[in-house]
């Protein structure tokens, strides 16, 4: 490389001279090849057809899609599922693209050829919404080209709606799966609460409200019996020490049969009797403090006072009324004040029984109060998953009747759909080989063929060709140099070889375009 370092531009056009035929036969052995192969290529024609993808006719906001994938990538599941060898299958078998029976191409060959033969490509892929694709076939055949290009699009139309119907149809089916599930959970649920709410009314928490005033009412009545009972124990007592105390209380005999105003008593201590009936009576009623009971006290009071003062002739005549008393042979009682004490007795009896179901009532109330709070936790519990149920049952019939509309867009094809804007037609003139293309490639691939054998002869050589070589290499100047000396016979013989040269050389490009020809011809 230090040698190619040192030339300048006259040097190397000197090489290419002394190497030309190394060039000259390169380029044009390539050149010859070439063009035989491009021209005994067989044309390939090329037909396409553009498919728009039009929009849905209802606004999205009016029903909206289910099919919401991006076209992008519904356009390379529609590619993949069509170009398989089992669809191509029938596509070859529908147009007839096997080749002649005589042929050695198997029939998974003629597939891969076809389905190398289709291309899908878009038409906007740079950014933005894609509106259309292209597809395009090629084949040696021109008479089949359009023919196939427009069966692969409506191939394409036709599975872009069945796949958006078994879609939206799958989707409406899985959201009724769903939606009957949900409904027998909601129903499981709405019977449990109703069985839970019928055998426990009163462990529910709207019955709280009616246990607190049941309570009420009957901590009300407890309490009046309690006074009840309060009075008629002091009433009693009360009885009791007037019974047993020393006073002028009257007696009679246990064994009389006198009765009324023949028992013996004057009329104030009859008097005295029934005002102390009433006293008990206003004590039941109103308290011991009312002013009627004050007023019956002091009455009574006054009535004593006035037996107490009485004369002792008074006294005399009480005692002559009625027979002489035995007191040790006969009982005495006052039958008002018995009378009075059994009845108070008997009240506070009655009234203490009264307490005992009452007192049953008020546990009972408590106890379901005691309770509310966790079986309200429990109804809590089981309605929020009841509310959550049906706002899942709510959603989910929505999505199934958005669902279903969407279907029926499908169904009619008024939703997103593939339209044919132009059909493939047959072409006037082969797509390919561009054989111009292939005969300049040939060329310009024998030059640098000829340059680098040319390059590589000169760096072998070790000639001395020139005086500015010979100083260099000796470093030393070269006082005159001796031309070569070509007779007229030496130049004749060597413009026969070169004649030989290119006649070979054409013939063997020609046979070697021919040779590759074949070879193409067969695996192409």
């Amino acid at each position: 490389m230090d040698v190619f370092d040192e030339l300048r531009l006259g040097d190397y056009l000197e090489i290419a001279r002394r190497r030309r035929w190394f060039i000259i036969v390169s380029v044009l052995a390539m050149f010859l090849a070439s063009t035989v192969v491009a021209y005994r290529l067989r044309n390939v024609y090329r037909a396409e057809t553009t498919v728009l993808v039009d929009s849905s006719q209802v606004p999205y906001n009016y029903v909206a899609p289910v099919v919401s994938s991006d076209i992008t990538a519904r356009l390379s599941t529609l590619q993949q599922q069509l170009l398989s060898p089992t669809r191509l299958k029938k596509l070859v078998e529908a147009e007839g693209l096997y080749p002649d029976p005589s042929g050695k191409r198997t029939e998974d060959d003629v597939i891969r050829s076809v389905q190398s033969s289709i291309t899908v490509e878009l038409v906007n892929p740079g950014g933005g919404k894609m509106g259309a694709f292209r597809i395009a076939y090629s084949s040696k055949r021109r008479d089949e080209v359009a023919r196939v290009a427009n069966h692969l699009a409506g191939l394409f139309i036709e599975e872009n709606l069945k796949a958006r119907e078994e879609q939206t149809s799958g989707t409406a089916q899985f959201l009724d799966d769903q939606l009957t599930e949900t409904k027998h959970e909601l129903d499981a649920t709405d019977a449990e609460l109703r069985a839970i709410k019928s055998k426990n009314i009163l462990d529910l928490p709207e019955s709280k409200p009616y246990h607190m005033e049941a309570l009420a009412t009957l901590r009300g009545q407890v309490q009046n019996i309690e006074d009840k009972i309060s009075q008629d124990q002091r009433d009693k007592a009360i009885f009791q020490s007037m019974l047993l105390s020393g006073g002028p209380a009257p007696t009679i005999d246990v064994e009389s049969s006198y009765g009324g105003n023949d028992s013996g008593l004057s009329p104030e201590q009859v008097q005295i009797q029934k005002l102390e009936g009433k006293l008990s009576e206003l004590r039941t009623r109103y308290g011991p403090a009312h002013p009627e009971v004050r007023r019956t006290q002091h009455e009574i009071d006054q009535l004593k006072k006035k037996i107490a003062n009485a004369p002792p002739d008074s006294a005399e005549r009480t005692t002559n009324q009625k027979p002489a008393i035995q007191p040790s042979t006969t009982r005495l009682r006052n039958p008002v004040l018995q009378a009075q004490i059994e009845k108070a007795e008997e009240d506070i009896n009655d009234l203490s029984r009264q307490l005992l179901p009452l007192q049953k009532q008020i546990e009972f109330h408590t106890a379901k109060l005691t309770e509310v709070p966790v079986f309200e936790q429990k109804i809590s519990r089981l309605q929020q998953d009841n509310d959550s149920l049906k706002k899942q049952y709510a959603s989910l019939l929505d999505k199934k009747q958005a669902a279903e509309m969407s279907y029926n867009l499908e169904v009619r094809q008024k939703a997103e759909r593939f339209v044919v804007l132009d059909a493939a037609q047959t072409p006037q003139k082969p797509a390919a080989p561009n054989r111009p293309l292939i005969s300049f490639a040939g060329l310009m691939g024998g030059l640098l063929l000829g340059v680098a054998l040319a390059a590589g002869l000169e760096m072998n050589d070790e000639t001395v060709r020139s005086e500015s070589e010979a100083a260099r290499i000796l470093g030393k100047p070269v006082l005159s140099g001796i031309p070569r000396l070509v007779s007229a016979r030496e130049r004749k013989v060597s413009q026969l070889r070169a004649a030989g040269i290119l006649a070979c050389t054409v013939v063997g490009s020609i046979a070697l375009g021919l040779l590759l020809s074949l070879v193409t011809g067969r695996f192409f």
